[in-house]
């Protein structure tokens, strides 16, 4: 997009209106946060983190259960997956994880584990 064919007026009214939309949106996600906040207390649920506030690098993220155990837990016996379809699957289901390299540790814990075996490159089924 050529810029240089819009004013100086144009080009600020249009950073004042996207500035007005995002402090919009911002308060909007505030409320569905607080929402969720309210809903987990609820459940009985640990609360949900907003993104950019608490975890991130150098912080482990605590989960009830082992990664081959969620694993296991989200996936059906007999069914065939990838460690990425995997990964997508336990993240889905509340696994939570700051790791840069979490498909390689999905990978691994099916390799490792006996309740998958592997069927073929890059696809592994539960069996027990």
């Amino acid at each position: 997009m050529d810029l240089s064919r819009f004013t100086t007026a144009e080009l600020q009214s249009e950073i004042g209106r996207r500035g007005r939309e995002m402090a919009r949106l911002e308060a909007r996600r505030e409320e569905l946060l607080a929402e969720l906040a309210q809903l987990d207390a609820e459940l009985g649920v640990s609360a949900v983190r907003s993104p950019g506030h608490g975890g991130g690098p150098g912080r482990r993220a605590r989960n009830g259960v082992s990664l081959a155990d969620a694993i296991a837990a989200a996936l059906d016996l007999n069914v065939v997956v990838s460690p990425k379809e995997a990964a997508e699957r336990v993240q889905a289901a509340g696994y939570e994880t700051h790791a840069k390299n979490f498909g390689m540790m999905v990978s691994n814990a099916l390799s490792k584990d006996e309740r998958f075996r592997r069927v073929s490159r890059g696809q592994y089924e539960r069996v027990t």
